[in-house]
């Protein structure tokens, strides 16, 4: 789930249960607005390569979306 924190100017996020499209986004836009890969931390890139993994494990068994989520 992500949050803004207007007190502080950024973007929230809690780790344990933001899912793979959101991090996406989360990282995608960060990185879109000018930062580099290294300023990404690592517990983030950890989340998104556990995430990932999982989503591949899924594929690969043949395991798909819910029927009532739409897939962009």
């Amino acid at each position: 789930m992500m949050t803004i924190n207007e007190e502080k100017n950024f973007l929230e996020l809690d780790i344990d249960a933001i899912p793979l499209d959101e991090l996406i986004i989360a990282i995608g836009g960060v990185l879109f607005s000018g930062a580099e890969l290294q300023e990404i931390d690592t517990i983030l890139l950890n989340k998104l390569r556990d995430l990932l993994k999982t989503e591949v494990n899924l594929r690969e068994l043949g395991m798909d979306m819910p029927t009532d989520e739409t897939r962009h």
